[in-house]
């Protein structure tokens, strides 16, 4: 088992080489006890991921959508041994199209290139006092206020607010951040939780926390993921206008775009209770992986179970689209990419798909790679992309 012990080690650590990753899944399928063996060993390994957070999901992700080549004479043909979406370990990213009859045609990402989607915004910071500062992301900076105050330090791709987090009893000085299309960013806030921050997203949170205050507010608009610190005597609460979410300590994602229908909090680890602003005793209590779903126009408040890994994948610069349909791949391209889409192929808003590409791969490759599985044509004139049947 030496061998393979390595080979698993490379898979936990990304590192496998595309021949370790052929000799694992023909291991794998050799038998039930190689099959124990890896999820033993995942689990003993502590193999998790901001994908996943989970060990046992890791090792189901792969058990259960094992995908396998076979060589045609002109082309490579992608087919489920089990019925599911596997995630990353033998392509980089493929798309499949489901159809009514449950016919699967699945196709592989044809390169890996880097993003070259346009980014003409940048990272902004509002503090409390009003002045505004941009972010430079591959440069290590101090943040000050108008009277050359230290109010955070920023490392590569993180701002810290603990290094100012003296507890204040004057009032809460809120500051403001906001996340261009096709950026993500991380905040350290000053009570040590860490907030992961969508593309298109704007957090809103105290520079310091009060110790007149009973809990810690904050409100978002976008999506982001939340690793918070307990505090028994001071809740956490996620304010996304429509709907609260409070916490003591816990992670868990919160999807809150303007442009789509629901709000939809996504729970990896801990417990949370979801409620309307307006109607606080109509509540939703959430345990690891579950999800709760707010409509905006029928108000209605629904829990349900579903694979976090989808919807944290953002965090592992990943797009997994997982029964998603068309429109709602589009927004999330538009997200990821900062481009605009006209889509004059209305007819293709509610098709369904699987798969899963990298964030950073080039949007004309993903267009290319959706347009293999259901058919449009497609112009890209700067960051403007017309689709046409």
């Amino acid at each position: 088992m030496c061998k393979m012990d390595s080979i698993i080690d490379n898979y936990i650590k990304d590192e496998i080489s595309t021949e370790e990753k052929r000799d694992l899944i023909n291991w794998v399928e050799e038998s039930e006890d190689n099959l124990n063996y890896f999820k033993k060993y995942l689990v003993e390994n502590n193999a998790y991921d901001l994908r996943d957070f989970n060990s046992e999901s890791g090792y189901q992700r792969f058990v259960e959508t094992i995908l396998v080549k076979r060589k045609s004479k002109h082309k490579f043909v992608m087919f489920y041994k089990y019925a599911a979406v596997f995630i990353g370990l033998v392509a980089v990213g493929y798309l499949t199209k489901i159809n009514f009859l449950d016919t699967v045609n699945t196709f592989p990402i044809i390169t890996d290139v880097s993003n070259d989607a346009l980014k003409n915004e940048g990272i902004r910071i509002k503090l409390a006092d009003g002045s505004i500062k941009a972010i430079t992301m591959n440069k290590d900076e101090i943040v000050i206020n108008s009277k050359g105050d230290t109010i955070a330090t920023k490392n590569k791709d993180i701002i810290d607010f603990t290094s100012n987090a003296v507890s204040d009893t004057t009032g809460l000085a809120y500051t403001e951040i906001s996340i261009p299309n096709g950026k993500t960013f991380k905040i350290k806030l000053a009570d040590g939780t860490m907030v992961w921050l969508n593309a298109g997203s704007k957090l809103r949170f105290p520079q310091n926390f009060v110790t007149t205050s009973d809990k810690r507010l904050v409100y978002l608009e976008g999506e982001a993921f939340f690793d918070v610190v307990k505090d028994i005597n001071k809740p956490f609460i996620v304010n996304t206008n429509k709907v609260n979410i409070q916490v003591l300590g816990t992670q868990f994602n919160v999807s809150n775009y303007d442009t789509d229908s629901t709000i939809e909090t996504t729970l990896v680890k801990g417990a949370v209770k979801v409620y309307e602003v307006d109607t606080p005793e109509h509540q939703i209590q959430l345990s690891p992986s579950y999800q709760a779903s707010f409509d905006k126009e029928n108000k209605s408040l629904i829990k349900e179970r579903v694979d976090t890994s989808i919807y944290t994948s953002w965090m592992k610069n990943r797009l997994m689209v997982n029964g998603l349909t068309f429109s709602k791949i589009l927004k999330k391209l538009e997200r990821s990419h900062n481009v605009t889409f006209i889509n004059k192929a209305r007819n293709l808003d509610e098709e369904m798909f699987k798969g899963e590409f990298r964030n950073d791969q080039n949007i004309e490759t993903i267009l290319k790679t959706i347009s293999l599985s259901t058919s449009f044509t497609y112009e890209i004139n700067q960051n403007i992309i017309t689709i046409s049947k």
